[in-house]
């Protein structure tokens, strides 16, 4: 009984070391750089940048839009392009985006970009310096901090997001 023990606690050792922290998505840092977010409501910890120069972005937990110098881009749920649109500015939805110099938005319809007609109510944000984030979910930098704020009535909250040391930020 006792050697049972020890296997169980050996191997539950080994165990703890491959659990990882869950990925919440993507945020954008204040250096303009894509980072992932790990962890859970109240408790974020950010993870390397993943992409640098993002002048724009959005996520919504399935996929987002980021926008460069270089273009509007479509991202899937692992935060890797699968859709480009030409440079300027532009506003996001979760499936759209609408290229307001150009007057065009696409939509992503899962495997592809199709040119739709612009509904702009689709586009509205409670704050222009608000990033979605997923359903409820937004990215606010207020005074130099970034805050994740859930909107969902009735479970309204504000949680820091703690912004990454490594050699880029210090």
């Amino acid at each position: 009984m006792r050697n049972l023990l020890l296997v169980f606690f050996a191997l539950g050792s080994f165990a703890i070391g491959q659990i990882d922290a869950p990925r919440i998505g993507f945020w954008r840092d204040p250096q303009n750089r894509v980072r992932p977010l790990y962890g859970i409501a109240g408790s974020f910890v950010p993870g390397a940048p993943v992409r640098a120069g993002v002048l724009a972005f959005a996520w919504y937990g399935d996929g987002g839009w980021l926008r460069t110098e270089a273009g509007t881009e479509r991202l899937d749920a692992a935060g890797d392009t699968v859709a480009r649109l030409p440079a300027g500015p532009a506003r996001f939805s979760p499936t759209t985006a609408w290229l307001t110099d150009q007057d065009a938005a696409y939509q992503w319809d899962g495997a592809s970009l199709r040119n739709v007609a612009i509904d702009e109510a689709e586009f509205a944000l409670p704050d222009p310096d608000a990033e979605p984030r997923a359903p409820g979910w937004y990215h606010v930098r207020l005074r130099g901090r970034s805050f994740a704020v859930r909107t969902t009535p009735g479970r309204e909250a504000r949680f820091v997001i703690p912004e990454a040391e490594d050699a880029q930020n210090q």
